[in-house]
């Protein structure tokens, strides 16, 4: 891998009249989001070609204000380039966003191409290459990019906050991939004020954007999605936080979309029906490619179902607004969905896109209950429609098994704790519901607008369109998340505990063997993350029955408990521990595949992570990579050992399970403690070492806040 020592962008050498393009795949033109979209109308004058238009200037477009009748806002990044640097570039991603294969590397920049990055990456460039329009073309000069940010609404702590918005993220621009039409949108979080900044400064702390450029690529590892980094930098700002003042940063992140549910809620409680609709119809067809619904196909269905109007839906009180949600927390609960008789439903594009971000999220979700993956502010603003981890803020991977874990100090009455999430993204579903409620429930008239309108104009007509989405709604929460939750947590869990695929779960694993497992790790304070990776070393070979492996046992629980736990209980411990290794014990010896011993070890660390992003970890990367960003500021001509730290660690991220054949390490040292061994490979990079293993006692259950 190549150093990732820090580099000051220089100045464009006198002479050098054309613009370098920086190592970045081309811009999409036009940009969809922008094009397809409303735009808040200050920030829109002056952004097309013509020779009269005059740009709002930016410190116009940057005040913070009340934006109304928008999905977004033209804002430029503040220009924070001077005596900026690029600290970290992920290449491996570089490669899947579409750079040129000949610029992945950062030894295959010239001094101008990094310099044009770096401005570019901190605000003061603009200018990116134009898309080849066939092969025979050459690039056309450069073109300005048009930012933006966007507006969107929210619930944050169950509570609808109005107007949030990106209030320190800018979208540079969208790019396609053109060898797998991957569509992607790069934004700089930190970029400084936006109209939706409020009362803060929009610039981002080194060690925030630390957490969040490594953490993205530790969760994306991991199976989870996930929105993903591309570049980090250092900015010579400073920025005042309640720890004092810290070294500013800007992170490029990348993701598909950056849409939330908040950006619906938003036009929902202004009583935007128009620009609602134009932004389900975007994410349908430019975000999730759904089909329109066929005229044909709804003119039968009406045909058929349609012939007797509906009897009238019965009153609610008129103080009830959550018809929806109120029947998604009864069926949370277990309550039935409802006691007529089954109704013809049709589920048009509205619906069906529902039921794709419930199935993504539900997915999303059973992967951060299986990874142990603690988000620590759950709110509508930070849910993608795509079903992606976004946002990282004081988030937290478990140390210790315990399901009342809060991650965020500032949650002080468990909101998000780590037992909470599915509930969580149930609930935050509930409310995205909500503002698709009459499009849902308008069924196969939902392309009569003029029908629409009579019905959202009578009270008593729109109920009835509620009553139909509450319907579908429940069978889809059911169905596409609830079901889909537990078929992927399931399968996940399964494949950590070694116990195979999707096609060999058997009914009673979750009951017998998971479920009481993650107790007896709660009960002995047991760390989530090596029970797994030591329960693969449980070998079945040889021994019939749970008792002929008594010794083995008990070196388990020895490895497994912390000291003080293991001195006052191990002798407890290890006769419960028995209780669920008898049905895990059989279900291995009962499979010629599960009982090698070798086999299923190997494959069980192919899931298990040797290396964690813990907030211990996070923490300690924080503290040398800036005590070396002040050391390259004050040109120290002191060796820096920690120069490379966050390639490294980035590269742990990237690669989280180790090496199996740890034959192929060239390279043996002792930590600088001496408190362990140091493996290397071939490429110079840490595989084990003094980020892997027990977490230290100053490390443990660390928590983090919302302030970056």
């Amino acid at each position: 891998m190549a150093s990732c020592a820090f580099s000051t962008s220089a100045s464009t050498p006198a002479g050098v009249k054309t613009i370098v393009p920086p190592p970045l795949p081309h811009p999409r033109h036009p940009t969809h989001f922008t094009s397809s979209l409303p735009c808040d109308e200050l920030s829109a004058l002056g952004q097309d070609d013509g020779d009269e238009a005059v740009p709002v200037p930016d410190n116009i477009l940057s005040t913070p204000r009340m934006v109304r009748n928008a999905v977004y806002s033209f804002v430029n990044p503040e220009d924070q380039s001077e005596n900026a640097f690029l600290l970290g570039w992920n290449k491996e991603f570089a490669k899947e966003l579409g750079v040129d294969i000949n610029k992945i590397e950062r030894s295959q920049w010239s001094e101008q191409e990094l310099d044009h990055l770096v401005k570019l990456l901190t605000g003061g460039g603009r200018k990116i290459p134009a898309p080849q329009q066939n092969e025979d073309d050459a690039v056309k000069g450069p073109r300005e990019t048009q930012p933006w940010a966007h507006c969107y609404g929210g619930h944050q702590f169950g509570y609808y906050a109005g107007q949030l918005g990106d209030g320190r993220a800018i979208s540079l621009y969208e790019t396609v991939n053109p060898a797998t039409g991957q569509s992607w949108e790069l934004q700089l979080k930190g970029a400084g004020k936006t109209p939706y900044s409020r009362f803060a400064d929009g610039y981002a702390v080194l060690r925030s954007s630390i957490r969040e450029y490594l953490c993205a690529e530790a969760v994306a590892a991991l199976d989870v999605a996930s929105s993903r980094s591309l570049a980090i930098l250092s900015t010579e700002t400073m920025v005042v936080r309640e720890e004092g003042g810290e070294p500013g940063s800007i992170v490029c992140r990348v993701a598909p979309s950056w849409i939330r549910f908040g950006s619906f809620e938003i036009f929902f409680y202004r009583k935007d029906r128009i620009n609602l609709r134009r932004l389900a119809e975007y994410v349908c067809d430019e975000v999730y490619n759904l089909p329109k619904d066929d005229p044909q196909e709804m003119a039968t269905f009406a045909e058929q179902f349609r012939k007797v109007e509906h009897e009238k839906a019965p009153e609610r009180p008129s103080e009830e607004p959550k018809h929806v949600s109120a029947a998604v927390e009864g069926e949370a609960q277990g309550a039935p969905a409802t006691s007529k008789e089954p109704k013809a439903l049709y589920r048009n594009r509205f619906a069906k896109l529902f039921e794709q971000v419930a199935h993504r999220t539900a997915i999303m979700v059973a992967g951060w209950q299986a990874i142990g993956f603690c988000h620590g502010v759950m709110n509508t603003d930070n849910m993608s429609i795509l079903g992606l981890t976004i946002d990282y803020g004081p988030y937290a991977f478990l140390d210790k098994y315990d399901p009342l874990f809060i991650c965020n100090h500032s949650d002080t009455e468990g909101r998000y704790s780590f037992q909470q999430q599915p509930g969580i993204c149930l609930w935050n579903l509930g409310r995205l519901a909500l503002t698709l409620e009459n499009l849902i429930g308008a069924q196969e008239r939902v392309d009569d607008l003029d029908w629409l309108r009579q019905q959202e104009s009578d009270t008593e007509k729109e109920e009835n369109l509620k009553e139909g989405a509450r319907d579908i709604v429940v069978e889809i929460l059911n169905k596409s998340f609830r079901d889909v939750f537990l078929k992927n947590y399931r399968r996940r869990m399964n494949e950590k505990m070694g116990l195979g695929g999707v096609d060999q779960i058997e009914d009673t694993d979750l009951t017998e063997i998971v479920v009481p497992a993650l107790a007896w790790m709660d009960d002995y304070e047991v760390d989530y993350h090596q029970f797994f990776r030591g329960l693969a070393d449980y070998k079945v070979e040889g021994a019939n029955t749970v008792d002929e492996n008594g010794a083995q046992i008990e070196a388990l629980v020895k490895k497994l408990l912390p000291t003080p736990v293991h001195l006052a209980r191990g002798s407890v411990a290890e006769k419960e521990i028995k209780g669920w290794l008898v049905p895990y014990h059989s279900r291995l010896v009962q499979s010629l595949d599960l009982k090698d011993d070798q086999t299923r070890r190997a494959r069980m660390n192919k899931v298990n992570p040797a290396f964690v992003l813990r907030n211990w970890v996070a923490q300690r990367v924080i503290e040398r990579v800036t005590e070396s960003v002040m050391k390259t500021r004050e040109e120290s001509k002191e060796v820096d050992p920690d120069k490379d730290l966050l390639d490294r660690i980035l590269w742990m991220c990237q690669h989280p399970f180790g090496e199996e054949d740890t034959s192929k390490a060239e390279e043996t040292t002792t930590s600088a403690d001496g408190t362990c061994e140091i493996k290397r490979n071939d490429a110079g990079l840490e595989v084990y070492g003094e980020y892997v293993g027990p977490v230290p006692e100053w490390g443990q259950g660390i928590q983090c806040s919302c302030s970056s």
